[in-house]
């Protein structure tokens, strides 16, 4: 369990491995035992999270279960795609400049139907949704299958996000990743 002593994590590298540690037990199914009522309570004036992480909405997607993490770990930005607006920059702005986050995860997934759909083009899509798709399609031109366009969107997005001045200032380190629901592992790529 967690105190109100424990040194926040600052340096991306211990939080990157943190979250490769965490996915490796949530992977082997061996979740560390954790106390959500005492971390919510330790967490009810501040929040120290050491990663934000940008991933999809997809019901599947969870990075707080797959790291393995505890109330206040991540700062999580979540949208069909996950694609960066100014929206989820200035989320991040805040993050990495306000409380103080290292590291940046953008985390693209198996069978993401945004990108699938960007990828397929099907016409008469919902002007809202078709917005979605509209942000996608540029990152993931030249394509050859679905598993590279998500690749490429989240390398896209990656790059998008090391281009905020925000993020550069605060030396904030930033990195893609691909969450595979069948084995769920995370293989992150720099």
């Amino acid at each position: 369990m967690r105190n109100s002593q424990v040194t926040p994590i600052t340096d991306s590298k211990i939080a990157l491995e943190a979250l490769r540690t965490g996915n490796k037990r949530f992977v082997e199914g061996k979740p560390s035992t954790k106390d959500d009522s005492a971390d919510r309570k330790e967490t009810v004036d501040t929040q120290k999270p050491y990663a934000i992480i940008l991933t999809c909405a997809d019901s599947r997607c969870s990075p707080e279960i797959f790291f393995d993490t505890k109330i206040g770990d991540l700062f999580v930005l979540r949208n069909a795609g996950n694609f960066a607006t100014d929206v989820e920059l200035g989320s991040m702005e805040f993050a990495t400049a306000v409380l103080g986050a290292p590291l940046v995860v953008v985390i693209g997934h198996s069978s993401c139907g945004a990108v699938n759909a960007a990828f397929d083009k099907p016409p008469g899509l919902p002007e809202k949704l078709q917005s979605i798709i509209n942000n996608i399609a540029p990152g993931i031109e030249g394509s050859l299958d679905k598993l590279a366009a998500t690749k490429a969107n989240t390398e896209t997005v990656v790059k998008n996000v090391k281009k905020n001045p925000i993020i550069q200032q605060q030396n904030t380190h930033v990195v893609g990743a691909y969450y595979d629901f069948a084995t769920g592992m995370v293989s992150f790529y720099e």
